[in-house]
């Protein structure tokens, strides 16, 4: 067994932070897959430039700031591409991936507010979104950086949630789901106001210090976003520390659908972030079972990060990133607490042995002290009388083989359609000789009985009183 794993073990007892720390780790893009990515970015920008020379194309989103999953998309946008018409400059570059065999599964959302082009890019099978002229992405990505600087939960947060909502379909926002950036600004404002950060507020527990415990964060946004939050009249807010605001106070407010939530962009306080995600009422239900799920009574050795993330086989087949470096310290104090559970190990196997050797002693015991009543008991009977038992006895079991051998005669006889007739008298011989020697015994006991009798009359008063083997007259 390797150290990192048994890190790994020893960390485990503090299920659900390790889960998530573990969780997050496996997600880290591997050497191969950065390069791949990277490989494919090259590929596809210097498609767009052969179309638009002039242009510059920018990679952000999540690829940028690292809070991107295994199935992530890449985003790209083209600057000073000095399209008249970005509708007419989109279906330019899908005709330009479609010539060089580039893309597979093209779609042009025209109709969105920020129109984009999204294809797989064929060699490797990585999803693309390409938009024109927004200059906000690229400078929201700057603003991610610094905030995850800032607050150091925010990334396995962001990675939970992503997977929770791509998982169920909630991840795309002109399907009415939640955007990566929206829901990082969420996270952010989350973890601005949550109450340990305020001493003043109710249920705060250390002054102005962030709550560490990752499995805490994650269950109290699900319990904001899923289950408290009054979403008709409250929008919230990453900016100036952190706030919520009244929609109507703000006109945020959607009055057609007043159900939709309100994030607040950063860099531009206009701009609702979740304006499309008409879909927030089923994804606040999926948020509020998650709570419901991870706050459920649990076995000590379940995993409670497995009951909301499926397992699937995007995460399984992906080759597991190699442990990170022990500590010499960490090193030592793992070594000190195996041989600490070995040693008790061993003293409750050798405990365990010594119970086991008691309980045999014990048993050998008890079948020794059966055989010496066994024998006991057998010696007394040397001491009875036979002269009355005898008889008796021997009647009894002349009279039990006689019977058995007629039921195994009389099964025989079922069986056996073609018994001879000699047979049948030699039985019926047999059959008389036993009653005649029954008579013979019976009467023989009846003398022997009398016998006794006649002679208990003879004997003296006294000599009555006295046991039948055991006699001091004349006339024994």
């Amino acid at each position: 067994m390797c150290l990192p794993l048994l890190w790994r073990k020893l960390l485990s007892s503090n299920l659900p932070d390790a889960e998530i720390v573990e969780f997050c780790r496996f997600l880290e893009p591997t050497p191969a897959e950065a390069a791949m990515r990277e490989a494919a970015t090259q590929r596809v920008r210097q498609a767009i430039i052969d179309v638009f020379p002039t242009a510059s194309v920018q990679v952000f989103g999540s690829y940028v700031t690292g809070l991107y999953l295994p199935t992530s998309d890449i985003d790209l946008v083209v600057m000073d591409s000095r399209a008249a018409d970005i509708k007419i400059a989109l279906y330019a570059v899908s005709r330009k991936l479609h010539e060089l065999g580039m893309a597979r599964g093209t779609q042009v959302v025209a109709k969105a507010k920020v129109p984009i082009i999204k294809f797989i890019e064929h060699e490797s099978n990585v999803n693309f979104d390409i938009s024109f002229d927004v200059p906000n992405g690229p400078i929201a990505a700057g603003f991610v950086r610094d905030l995850m600087d800032t607050l150091p939960p925010m990334k396995p947060l962001v990675l939970v949630l992503k997977i929770f909502l791509q998982q169920r379909g909630f991840n795309e926002v002109y399907q009415g789901g939640i955007g990566s950036y929206a829901l990082f600004v969420m996270v952010a404002a989350f973890l601005l106001v949550h109450p340990s950060r305020h001493p003043h507020r109710a249920g705060s527990k250390r002054a102005g210090v962030l709550e560490k415990s990752m499995g805490v964060l994650l269950v109290d946004f699900l319990r904001l976003f899923g289950r408290t939050l009054n979403s008709e009249d409250v929008g919230i807010s990453c900016t100036n520390g952190g706030y919520f605001f009244n929609k109507l106070d703000m006109d945020k407010a959607q009055l057609a659908r007043p159900y939709m939530l309100c994030v607040e962009d950063p860099a531009d306080a206009d701009n609702d972030l979740s304006k499309g995600s008409y879909n927030f009422p089923k994804v606040k239900q999926a948020w509020d079972f998650a709570y419901q799920q991870l706050t459920a009574d649990s076995e000590a050795s379940e995993s409670l990060l497995e009951r909301i993330i499926r397992v699937d086989t995007v995460l399984t087949d992906r080759p597991r990133p190699k442990d990170p470096p022990v500590p010499e310290q960490l090193e030592q104090h793992i070594r000190d607490v195996m041989h600490h559970r070995s040693k008790r190990s061993r003293h409750e196997g050798a405990h365990k042995q010594h119970r086991q050797r008691h309980r045999e002693k014990e048993k050998d015991g008890d079948s020794s002290r059966h055989k010496d009543k066994k024998q006991r008991r057998e010696r007394s009977l040397e001491f009875a009388d036979p002269d009355l038992d005898a008889p008796q006895d021997r009647e009894r079991q002349r009279s039990h083989r006689s019977s058995s051998k007629e039921e195994e005669r009389g099964h025989k006889r079922e069986g056996s359609h073609r018994s001879s007739s000699k047979d049948d008298a030699r039985s019926h011989k047999r059959h008389k000789e036993k009653d005649r020697d029954k008579d013979r015994d019976h009467k023989l006991v009846k003398h022997h009985r009398s016998d006794h009798h006649r002679s208990s009359k003879n004997r003296s008063s006294s000599d009555r009183h006295q046991p039948k083997h055991i006699r001091f007259s004349e006339h024994e």
